[in-house]
């Protein structure tokens, strides 16, 4: 039991740190494109929502502090928090895990979907038209976010199930 909770530990630093990695030094110079949503898709449609959520958690403290602390920081793990619960309800409940495509277009529309949320986060103050103003403001850099989760989806898509397979085979 101890053996499998170091394991899961040891998976759950090694991705944290990949995702700070990825997000905090760009792979594409375009903003709000980096692959941490695609990641956090395809780790919480194989491991679940615990550990998606753990790991989204993880990724925005720990690269919010080199690229700082704020109000935002809050609204930043709570639309990831959303995001991961959107992908494990709809991995339960539809036939999700069994269709590649149905994946990628669910990956872009998180892209949008995290963006609403910090949207709505940082205008909790000031009502629908703040919230509308952080929107309009935002929808160009949300649907970066949307076309870069449509290019780096296939291309992360079946090394980390690969890896993430073996991982739970050792497991047992």
């Amino acid at each position: 039991m101890v053996r499998n909770s170091t394991k899961k530990l040891a998976l759950l630093a090694i991705l944290t740190a990949m995702c700070v990695a990825l997000r905090i030094f760009k792979i594409i110079p375009v903003p709000n494109v980096q692959p941490v949503t695609d990641i956090l898709m395809i780790v919480t449609l194989n491991i679940g929502f615990g550990f998606g959520f753990a790991l989204a958690l993880l990724t925005m403290v720990v690269s919010n502090i080199y690229l700082g602390f704020g109000i935002w920081t809050v609204s930043q793990v709570l639309a990831y928090g959303g995001c991961v619960l959107t992908v494990a309800l709809l991995g339960k409940f539809t036939p999700l895990k069994k269709h590649f495509t149905l994946q990628l277009i669910l990956a872009v529309f998180l892209g949008w979907e995290y963006g609403c949320f910090v949207d709505f986060g940082m205008s909790i103050f000031g009502g629908f038209n703040a919230f509308l103003a952080y929107w309009a403001g935002s929808l160009v850099f949300d649907t970066y976010h949307a076309v870069g989760d449509l290019v780096f989806y296939p291309i992360l898509y079946k090394p980390l199930n690969i890896a993430l397979d073996h991982y739970k085979r050792r497991l047992l």
